[in-house]
């Protein structure tokens, strides 16, 4: 009798401390679940919301295609290669990093200048208000839009002591890339009218860039990314991944930087 008192006892004991094991485990947070969206990002597709966060949304975003280090392009994972990009611009076979650069030309996230110094660019297109336009204006861009002679352009400039955001972008090399097209001095700074089709693609883009998670990828920030478009001595040609918005922006300011590169 005392036996099985006792026995009864251990096993409500036992039995009452994996209810209280179980009540104690923290929930799954929306992203853990995938719920890594607005409902602005999920505008006409069916959208479910995230049960403990309502802000949080999940959708079947489009994905756009997967550059590879071996320069082939196909759209998902492809096993036994590694992505070094998300294609954006079909057209001009352009594509965007996975990560942002940093100021030594390695990988990471953090705020780079744009340069050391305020000049005018030799050899530089300065764009003006009008061919840019300022504000939420998606109209479309055409002066300064080749970011890789922009790039070179900044890079040979003899009155720049530092082109730190230029410099991180012509050494950026991702660890996938194993032909000659994705090594250092053929990634470069995007122009505006590339930052503008990063932007409209955003959120595709960043859908496409969780596919890769095992390869760390950064999704594009909403925060103002330097362009290498330039509008005169002192100021930089800007795009507000949050908002659309263009704006010129001192040269010796910090902020993100994002390489692309042509396949």
């Amino acid at each position: 009798m005392k036996m099985s008192l006792f026995v009864s006892v251990f096993c409500c004991a036992t039995f009452y401390s994996l209810m209280v094991q179980a009540v104690c485990t923290s929930a799954p947070n929306c992203a853990s679940l995938g719920y890594i969206l607005t409902a602005a990002d999920c505008e006409g597709l069916i959208t479910v919301k995230c049960p403990s966060d309502t802000s949080k949304v999940f959708c079947n975003v489009p994905k756009l295609p997967i550059l590879y280090g071996d320069g082939t392009v196909a759209t998902g994972i492809v096993t036994g290669k590694t992505p070094i990009g998300i294609v954006f611009d079909k057209e001009n076979r352009l594509a965007v990093a996975l990560t942002d650069a940093i100021k030594d030309g390695t990988v990471g996230s953090t705020y780079i200048p744009w340069s050391s110094n305020e000049c005018d660019t030799p050899e530089l297109q300065n764009c003006s208000t009008s061919e840019i336009s300022t504000g939420a204006n998606l109209t479309p861009i055409s002066c300064g839009v080749d970011g890789r002679l922009n790039t070179n352009a900044i890079l040979a400039s003899s009155c720049i002591s530092e082109a730190y955001a230029a410099i991180a972008t012509n050494n950026y090399q991702p660890s996938g890339c194993t032909k000659d097209f994705c090594k250092k001095t053929k990634w470069f700074l995007p122009s505006m009218r590339d930052l503008q089709n990063i932007y409209l693609q955003k959120t595709q883009i960043n859908a496409t860039l969780n596919l890769a998670n095992p390869y760390a990828p950064q999704p594009i920030k909403d925060s103002p990314y330097y362009s290498s478009t330039e509008y005169n001595a002192l100021f930089v040609w800007i795009f507000y991944m949050n908002s659309g918005t263009r704006a010129y922006y001192s040269k010796t300011g910090l902020l993100h930087v994002r390489p692309i590169i042509a396949y």
